[in-house]
């Protein structure tokens, strides 16, 4: 008797947790399994397209160092995160850098950096600004990565910037 209870038992609780776990778990009908639509948002509210990726001071800058790159042969990249650049192997330390961006980043075909350059605005004056920029001169210097800083200007002097480049190569 206690056998066919406990039987009785067992299969009332295979019955009742079927059940209830297919109503907190509904099975998802759909052959190629499509991942459940997300609430709907309006993102818009938080977000906007920026309508450009640079600033026109950069974009001048970037075309005379597009063209110098292409007859190096080199790589040209524009607003490279930092993470990409540095590894960091504390969480505390890659916070320090993971918002941040370095203007252009010139490197060899197979991808191997070359120099890097800040475009330095009338933004570069501002306190915090220069505390970043501090931060930034010491962590590339420290890990033998090349910085020209270079100051926004009217015109571009080429050939001296051509210069800076061919001394970090």
């Amino acid at each position: 008797m206690e056998f066919i209870s406990f039987a009785l038992f067992l299969a009332f609780l295979a019955w009742w947790l079927n059940r209830y776990l297919n109503r907190k778990y509904p099975k998802n009908n759909n052959s190629i399994n499509e991942p459940l639509p997300l609430p709907k948002i309006d993102y818009t509210a938080f977000y906007s397209k920026k309508r450009n990726i640079m600033t026109n001071n950069e974009l001048k800058f970037y075309r005379l160092l597009k063209y110098k790159t292409d007859k190096k042969n080199l790589l040209l990249f524009t607003q490279v995160a930092l993470y990409s650049l540095i590894s960091s192997k504390d969480i505390s330390y890659f916070n320090k850098i993971r918002s941040k961006t370095i203007d252009f980043v010139i490197t060899d075909i197979n991808g191997k950096i070359v120099t890097c350059i800040e475009l330095d605005d009338p933004s570069h004056v501002k306190d915090n600004r220069q505390e970043r920029d501090n931060f930034i001169d010491e962590l590339f210097k420290q890990l033998d990565i090349s910085l020209i800083r270079i100051p926004v200007q009217g015109y571009y002097d080429m050939l001296e910037i051509e210069n800076k480049i061919k001394e970090k190569i």
